[in-house]
Order: structure tokens, then C-alpha cells, then sequence
């Protein structure tokens, strides 16, 4: 909990009104700069400024600037996500501590809380939307596999202390927020000498015992339009002028193989030119509407979206939980709900998915 913090909602006011942050600075006599640090929470105006704003918003002061309730949360940040006020994210507790992730503007997760005001760099106060009792129950499981997301619904259905939130990220990124501690699952998959995660994982979290839990088993390989007219096989294909690829973010899984097959055709310094994919699923869409020829994903995209498909490789996706976390509490629901029957039951009819390890779990112990 905090002491009550100053929030305002400048910037709606001031979309409504279809004025840009440097047309309104001109209104009340500031520079650009000095309205993004208002409405980012991280400056308060004067009593006289404050009376321009809303004079110049056509609305009452106490319309724009109020102070928060005794609810609000002081909530860490996820690294790369804007603090502004008004963002909308996931919360939940880990470790003690609050955190928030913002959510994608397009308003199809529904919000734990808003950002009311930027407290530092990565803090910043949270209006909640329910009960902090709740956001306690709720386990932020990072990862890329789209079925984390049936999984979080599962969750939320079967336990009444319990809930889990799935927020999209490569490996990469899941591992560095579960070691910040910002997550309380990390999902990976990775190619080659590092597809058991044993090795990877045991040097990212040395001092910790730290479990491995299978969700599944897939074929990762190139997504092509059907029929795949362009006869993508290899690496060397990539290389084409004028190829199309959609990229995914550095540390993802799809990332490093796309890594090494150019590597294994010679040309491993060599950029990709094609626009960039924020996970498996856009990749198909990114191939299903032409903007890209191929992309690197998993084979139940591909069969979803009703494209063609070139397997590249098998791999393992794994759940990576702290000990501590998984033996009770919300953590352990999830955990659970892999062997719930509905939910099995349901993974067998999602085509390009193996099941027959999920739950399996490999313990390391702290080094």
C-alpha cells in the first residue's frame, strides 16, 4: 500500500479535445517536455498551471488531478514496458513485491489495474480494478507457446484461490524477467545442445533449486504460404533477394535457430530483411496476409492458419519455476491443472502438439 498520490487524466482530456502535447503546452505557456512529465505522472504543476490546463481543457480542475485511493499499489515495472499514466496492465505479487506489466492497447486482455503515476524509472503507483486480494492469487506465467493461454483459462475456471495470467514473450525475455523476479513461470524452448534447458537453466539461477516442467513437445520449421510456392527448405534459401522474413525479437527460441541455419549456410552475420513478429502466432499472420513469405514457428500455427509447413527441428517447451513457488499456493494450482482431465482432454484436440511428457518434471538443485 501507499499514502495517497496525485493522479491526473490530462491526457484523455486533451485526446478528447484532439490537441497534440505541444499544441496544448502552447495554450498554457509550457514547452512539450513539461506536459509528457505530466502526464507521465513524473511532474506536478502548480496551482496556477494546473488552472491553465483546465482552462485550456474546458473542464474542472478537480476533472483532471485527484488523489489516488488507499487501494493503490506501488508496483515494480516489467523492463521495456512505459510507465506513462493511463496504461493499463497485469499485476500480480512475486517475491513480496507488486508488479505490473502493461497489456496490449487493443483491449482483448482485460486490465488488473491503470498506472495512475510514475514514482521512478521502473515503479509507478497502480489504480487496481479488483479486490488486491485477488491480483494476490494471480501467477504471471511468461512465454511464447499460445497454449499458456488455455492454460490461464483453465486456472481461473478449476480454483477459486487461484488465477494465472499469460503474458506473450520469447524465452529470452521470460528467463530475464523470472530471474528479476517479475514472473513466477518462465516458458523456453530452445534448439540443439541446450533443448533439455538443464545446462541454461542451472547457470541463469545458480543459488536457487529450480524445477522443469514440460507443457509439451513440438516441431518448430518454416511457415510458408500453402503449397509453398517460393520452395523454402534451408537456410541457404533465406539468403534470397528480395525474401520477405518475418523476424522475431534476439533470445527467442525461433531467433537462435534461425541463427544457426544461417550460420550452417555460411553466413552467419547476415540481417534478414522482412517485418517483425512479436510471437508464433504473428508469424502466421504476417505469411497469411502476404506481408512476409516466411517466417520460423511451430507446426499448430501453421495448421491453425492453414498454411504450409517445413519442419526444422523437435523440441521441448518447459515451464522453469522456483521451488519455492511451486510446492503451494497459486503456483502449484497451475502446476496442477497439467494433469486436470478437461484440460488434457482439450490438448489432444490442438493439432501440433505432443502431450505425452507434459507435467513431467526435473528438479535442480541450488549449486
Amino acid at each position: 500500500m501507499t499514502n495517497p498520490t496525485l493522479i491526473n487524466d490530462v491526457r484523455s482530456h486533451r485526446k478528447r479535445l484532439r490537441l497534440s502535447q505541444q499544441e496544448l503546452g502552447d495554450l498554457v505557456g509550457v514547452s512539450r517536455q513539461a506536459i509528457v512529465g505530466i502526464e507521465g505522472g513524473r511532474q506536478i504543476p502548480a496551482t496556477t498551471l494546473s488552472l491553465r490546463l483546465a482552462q485550456a481543457l474546458r473542464c474542472g480542475v478537480d476533472e483532471l488531478f485527484r488523489l489516488s485511493t488507499s487501494t493503490a499499489l506501488s508496483a515494480r515495472l516489467a523492463p521495456g514496458v512505459a510507465g506513462d499514466a493511463g496504461a493499463r496492465v497485469a499485476v500480480g505479487e512475486v517475491g513480496g513485491s507488486w508488479v505490473a506489466h502493461r497489456l496490449p492497447a487493443d483491449g482483448t486482455v482485460t486490465a488488473d489495474g491503470i498506472v495512475s503515476a510514475r514514482v521512478r524509472e521502473r515503479s509507478a503507483v497502480v489504480e487496481p480494478l479488483t479486490d488486491p486480494g485477488l491480483l494476490r492469487r494471480n501467477v504471471l506465467v511468461s512465454g511464447c507457446a499460445p497454449i499458456l493461454g488455455m492454460l490461464a483459462q483453465r486456472v481461473g475456471g478449476r480454483f477459486a484461490d487461484a488465477r494465472a495470467t499469460w503474458l506473450p514473450g520469447g524465452s529470452g525475455r521470460s528467463l530475464d524477467l523470472l530471474e528479476a523476479g517479475l514472473v513466477h513461470v518462465a516458458g523456453v524452448h530452445l534448439s540443439g545442445a541446450e533443448a533439455d534447458h538443464s545446462s541454461l537453466i542451472r547457470t541463469r539461477f545458480p543459488g536457487q533449486r529450480m524445477l522443469i516442467v514440460n507443457l509439451a513437445r513440438w516441431r518448430e520449421g518454416f511457415v510458408v504460404p500453402a503449397a509453398n510456392p517460393l520452395g523454402i527448405r534451408g537456410g541457404e534459401d533465406l539468403l534470397r533477394p528480395g525474401l520477405r522474413f518475418a523476424r522475431r525479437e534476439e533470445g527467442a527460441g525461433a531467433h537462435r535457430l534461425v541463427e544457426g541455419l544461417l550460420a550452417g549456410a555460411g553466413a552467419g552475420s547476415a540481417r534478414l530483411a522482412g517485418p517483425e513478429a512479436g510471437g508464433h502466432v504473428e508469424v502466421a499472420q504476417l505469411v497469411r496476409c502476404g506481408t512476409a513469405d516466411v517466417g520460423v514457428a511451430i507446426e499448430g500455427v501453421a495448421l491453425a492458419a492453414g498454411l504450409g509447413f517445413v519442419p526444422l527441428t523437435e523440441e521441448r517447451f518447459d515451464l522453469v519455476v522456483p521451488a519455492a513457488l511451486a510446492g503451494s499456493g497459486p503456483v502449484a494450482r497451475l502446476l496442477e491443472t497439467l494433469d486436470d482431465p478437461s484440460y488434457r482432454t482439450e490438448m489432444a484436440h490442438v493439432p501440433g502438439y505432443d502431450t505425452d511428457l507434459s507435467g513431467h518434471v526435473t528438479t535442480l538443485e541450488a549449486a
